[in-house]
């Protein structure tokens, strides 16, 4: 046990802090270089949109998958359905993912409607002046390039992607929302699901045992 007040001996409070600091003096010239990128793409990509069109897919968890999101690409599936082809798609800024694949109606229906917008929208140019083509998605025609005023898209989506509102305004109850149950119906329809479901088995069930007699 020490005694007395003598001095620590041997203290190791030397960290070398200054090794460890990091510095980040560069931050504006940084904030200018990328916008100077981000300018520099655009005129390179000029009139295509800066980025390519995503499909809406939903979060993950059961705390987000509320909300919706941009997925990777649009399946192969959604793509087929909106009457276009995978390699097509690729060569006019639509990104497409071979892995996808389709879980839920409602998502592929307004993914098919997202690229039909799209489709509706584009407008291209043929490779050769004065000789448009055909194809699943027409070249435009001379006279309508004539007239046209090019704009360049530069959203993050494209397309915007909306969530949808999930909070609903207050509203004044009345007698007639009073009387309403609104866990009868549900357990209506699942006792009547259950009764038809017995029902069914007891029918299969005479059937078989008549077949032996």
């Amino acid at each position: 046990m020490v005694k007395h007040n003598n001095a620590i001996q041997a203290i190791h409070l030397r960290k070398h802090w200054s090794k460890f600091v990091r510095t980040w003096f560069n931050q504006a010239a940084r904030k200018r270089r990328r916008l100077e990128a981000r300018r520099e793409k655009a005129t390179r990509l000029f009139p295509r949109p800066l980025r390519s069109l995503r499909p809406v897919v939903r979060k993950q968890t059961i705390r987000y998958n509320t909300q919706v999101r941009a997925g990777r690409g649009f399946s192969l599936l959604e793509i087929k359905k909106a009457g276009l082809g995978a390699a097509f798609c690729r060569s006019v800024g639509i990104a497409v993912d071979h892995r996808r694949k389709n879980r839920s109606v409602e998502t592929f229906n307004a993914n098919v409607q997202r690229l039909l917008q799209y489709k509706e929208r584009l407008i291209l140019w043929p490779r050769h002046e004065g000789k448009p083509k055909k194809g699943p998605i027409a070249d435009s025609a001379n006279d309508q390039l004539a007239n046209l005023q090019p704009s360049q898209n530069t959203d993050a989506q494209v397309l915007a992607i909306k969530q949808r509102k999930l909070r609903e305004k207050a509203v004044k109850i009345t007698a007639e929302l009073q009387k309403v149950w609104a866990t009868r119906p549900t357990r209506k329809t699942g006792k009547a699901k259950k009764k038809e479901a017995e029902k069914k088995e007891a029918e299969k069930k005479a059937g078989e045992a008549a077949k032996k007699k």
